[in-house]
């Protein structure tokens, strides 16, 4: 019996070499205009997205600009080595826009075709 045990903690255990972590789009769903500032010369953003479960997380935003619009994504983390929570869950964090110099931009969401935001850096 004890050997069983053994023999199911090992096979349990994850090794060193293990890759757990899966990355992919993730469905932004609302976003929020948090303000700007001056000083930093940057403006944020709540962004919300959705995902199937707990074992899913935002890892970062990608924005790809064209002249003044910037068209941001968000990109997803999927823990596949943890056990998680089963149900659907919506997770937000802020996105910062510091753009390289000064003006107006346009900032336009992917999963949210009718919305743009404008945004005006000194």
């Amino acid at each position: 019996m004890p050997m069983l045990l053994l023999l199911l903690l090992l096979f349990a255990c994850k090794k060193e070499g293990d890759d757990c972590s899966q990355y992919g789009p993730a469905n932004i769903t609302q976003v929020r205009y948090m303000g700007k500032s001056d000083e930093e010369k940057s403006a944020f953003f709540d962004v919300s997205c959705l995902f199937a479960d707990g074992c899913s997380s935002i890892n970062r935003f990608l924005g790809t600009g064209r002249g003044d619009t910037v068209a941001v994504r968000a990109e997803a983390v999927l823990n596949k080595c943890a056990n998680c929570i089963q149900t659907p869950m919506v997770q937000t964090r802020t996105f910062v826009f510091t753009p390289s110099a000064p003006g107006t931009y346009y900032i336009k969401w992917e999963g949210l075709p009718n919305r743009t935001d404008t945004v005006h850096i000194p």
